[in-house]
């Protein structure tokens, strides 16, 4: 139903409509039914901020894709590591608590850098993140600047903690991630959420800057990044 509403209401394509359905049933069947509020959320906030300011956007060329649609390696690079994390989970590779951070890191880190992008295209003054003393032009790989950190931060907090007031409020106390839960663990999704997106503008800034990777390719490795780091971690909660 979400992948389908998301075709016809433009927000993916007619492939990352099907990539959306396969990410979603793996996650709601092999993690929990209320990953897949959080991955509607995450999806519906994409799309308005990419559709924010879009005249302006294109008229500076730095749309971040069509019209606010997106396609299936879009799909792909933000949703696989969720999909991971769930199969991850079912399979007995990840505990309960592993797994709630994990995907909350997931998503975080995918909204971070999503807000980023579309909010810091906005800034005239972006700096090479690699250097800050080097002006360039929004949208250019591996640039920073104020409005897209604040946004990115911003975002990671809030997904992070919809996340989990999510899971407070829909997991059913019979369900093993019940016992697991803690408030707390919001802490840890919402820093290596951030966090991913830092990684990602490094790597853009180097290897995709180099044409080693493209964008979807660093999308998925800081993504996958931030959750190694939030599992790293968690055992100090």
């Amino acid at each position: 139903m979400i992948s389908g509403i998301a075709f016809f209401k433009k927000v993916l394509d007619q492939g990352g409509s099907a990539l959306a359905f396969l990410v979603c049933f793996i996650i709601g069947t092999l993690g929990h039914w209320s990953w897949l509020l959080i991955m509607l959320i995450f999806v519906g906030s994409a799309f308005l901020a990419t559709r924010f300011a879009i005249v302006y956007k294109k008229a500076l060329g730095v749309e971040e894709s069509d019209e606010g649609t997106r396609g299936g390696w879009n799909v792909i690079s933000n949703g696989m590591v969720p999909a991971i994390v769930a199969i991850f989970y079912s399979l007995g590779f990840l505990e309960p608590e592993q797994a709630l951070v994990a995907f909350a890191t997931a998503v975080a880190a995918a909204m971070a850098d999503t807000m980023a992008s579309e909010i810091g295209v906005l800034s005239p003054q972006p700096v090479m993140i690699t250097n800050p003393l080097e002006k360039v032009e929004p949208g250019t790989d591996g640039g920073v600047s104020l409005e897209g950190t604040i946004a990115s931060l911003l975002s990671s907090v809030s997904i992070s903690m919809l996340s989990f007031a999510a899971f407070l409020l829909l997991i059913e106390e019979s369900h093993p991630f019940y016992s697991s839960f803690k408030v707390d663990y919001w802490y840890i999704s919402s820093f290596f959420g951030f966090f991913g997106c830092v990684i990602d503008s490094l790597l853009g800034a180097t290897l995709e800057k180099q044409g080693i990777l493209d964008n979807n390719g660093v999308n998925f490795i800081s993504i996958s990044v931030a959750v190694g780091l939030s599992l790293l971690f968690l055992p100090l909660f």
